[in-house]
């Protein structure tokens, strides 16, 4: 399988619906869909860096292939997360929202800077190791829980029903997060050569 083909293809995709998304959507919908911009950029962040290292490849004393490149950007890995942590975190408070709601230039600039930040954690992801990559996500799925909190209030803030909120957040649990989490429980079996 054409893994490269497959990213890129996928991040348009995800890319194109989040635009759509982020355009038609009511605010909710928009609210809980800031993982569109940047999983779609993230994956075409590791599509770039895969793609431009061609056969540069690596074995890191975990026996996982990695690019040349990646090596290289080792340390500045942590400075590229934090940075795109800072991106992300302003614009995704209930405050924040509703001003975007209000200004198409900032709601714009809200969508460029997830596409940027998740962009920027695609392209420096092979940088970390094995662990590190288990911490992030972890970490990550922490955050997603607790922004289901900051989702019902800014629902509240929106006067959506609660049936409502409660049926936005089970979309997103049973049709991305648990998903996720099988795609990375399988990375993590294999990694740890259980099959």
């Amino acid at each position: 399988m054409n893994y490269l083909a497959l990213a890129k293809y996928s991040s348009l995709v995800i890319l194109l619906i989040s635009v759509i998304v982020y355009v038609f959507g009511d605010p909710i919908i928009k609210l809980l869909s800031y993982q569109g911009p940047i999983l779609g950029s993230g994956i075409l962040g590791w599509y770039v860096l895969n793609s431009s290292s061609k056969d540069k490849y690596v074995e890191d004393d975990q026996g996982e292939r990695i690019p040349v490149i990646s090596i290289a950007l080792r340390k500045y890995s942590i400075i590229a997360f934090v940075l795109s942590l800072a991106i992300i975190i302003p614009w995704l408070t209930p405050y924040m929202f509703r001003i975007e709601e209000e200004n198409q230039i900032l709601f714009a600039g809200s969508f460029t800077s997830m596409a940027i930040a998740g962009f920027l954690i695609g392209y420096f992801i092979s940088s970390f190791k094995f662990i590190e990559k288990i911490i992030i996500y972890s970490l990550g799925f922490l955050a997603d829980i607790l922004y289901f909190f900051i989702v019902y209030d800014a629902a509240n803030m929106f006067g959506f029903p609660e049936t409502i909120i409660v049926n936005y957040i089970l979309l997103l649990v049973f049709g991305l997060k648990f998903p996720e989490g099988i795609l990375f429980g399988v990375y993590i079996i294999k990694k740890v050569k259980a099959i």
